[in-house]
């Protein structure tokens, strides 16, 4: 039930064995049907400010990244980005970026070709993280950016469990794929809640526009007030804008006792539920108020309820 995952082919992740296919996400449907999907209404409270050219079609405001030639990346496709708008669905995939042409980053297409890409559409990656079992991660299956829990090590692999996809997805076993390892907050690549309206969303975090740069070493919350804004994916990788006043961070390892009240993701919204079972690590059987069976879910995917 992950809020943009969506499995498509992308830079092919050097994993081995090949990972076997996997039943779809269980929350997004396959690309091909995602057109079809009602979208929730969008609130904006201001456009976007910057000026939308093709490596910012979305018109993002000026954003500097750092990074050196060759760092891994996750990014969206240059076919995707061409012509995008608020709404559009866009897929993050593993990437490298090649140069920079002023604050654009160049990357290194999947066709062989490079693109240009600003960076408020790419969330870095660090070169070597320190990892640990149980670590809830960012990572990639068939190189489209997920996420998941590290089970063990096992020689030169680290095995792991996606917990944003199918709870019926066998663990991986992964050598030479991207690592982020996740902290609390609000955060690039963290799931966050976004209250829209009256409706709490369940959205994807990418990265955070304007206001004032947060302290060394502490934990990004929402921010009353906060003149920033993050760029966000939606319900079906739906492309959005959110004040970071109306964020909330959601949990990235939540410790919740079996008959707990929690509020969960279901169709790119959050519904109140209770905890049923603790299954594994990483995985959480829910049952929803007033709805049908319980369901599994993963890290990221559920909280405690949240103030308004």
């Amino acid at each position: 039930m992950a809020c943009a995952c969506v499995v498509a082919a992308g830079l092919v992740a050097a994993c081995e064995p090949a990972p076997t296919p996997a039943p779809p996400p269980t929350q997004s449907p396959p690309l091909s049907s995602l057109t079809a999907l009602p979208r929730p209404a969008v609130a904006e409270s201001a456009p976007p400010t910057g000026a939308a050219h093709a490596s910012n079609p979305l018109g993002l405001p000026p954003r500097t990244l750092k990074l050196d030639p060759g760092r891994r990346v996750f990014t969206v496709s240059d076919r995707m980005l061409a012509g995008a708008k608020l709404g559009s669905t866009l897929v993050l995939y593993a990437a490298t970026v090649v140069a920079f042409e002023g604050d654009d980053l160049i990357i290194e297409g999947k066709s062989g070709s490079s693109y240009k890409v600003h960076p408020g559409y790419v969330i870095p990656v660090p070169d070597a993280p320190r990892l640990r079992p149980h670590d809830p991660v960012i990572t990639e299956w068939n190189g489209v950016m997920k996420h998941a829990v590290i089970t063990r090590f096992v020689k030169d692999k680290i095995e792991v469990r996606y917990t944003d996809m199918d709870p019926r997805t066998p663990l991986a076993q992964l050598k030479g794929v991207r690592f982020v390892r996740q902290t609390e907050g609000l955060a690039p690549g963290n799931f966050a809640a976004w209250k829209d309206g009256d409706t709490w969303r369940h959205v994807l975090l990418v990265a955070r526009l304007g206001g004032a740069p947060g302290e060394p070493d502490t934990v990004q919350t929402s921010l009353p007030g906060s003149p920033a804004r993050w760029f966000a994916l939606g319900y079906g990788g739906a492309a959005l804008l959110a004040d970071e006043s109306a964020l909330r961070p959601i949990p990235i390892r939540p410790k919740l006792k079996v008959g707990a009240s929690v509020w969960a993701e279901w169709v790119g919204t959050l519904r109140p539920g209770v905890v049923q079972d603790n299954e594994e690590t990483g995985l959480y059987t829910v049952k929803f108020e007033r709805a049908g069976r319980p369901v599994t879910l993963g890290w990221g995917l559920l909280t405690p309820p949240l103030e308004p």
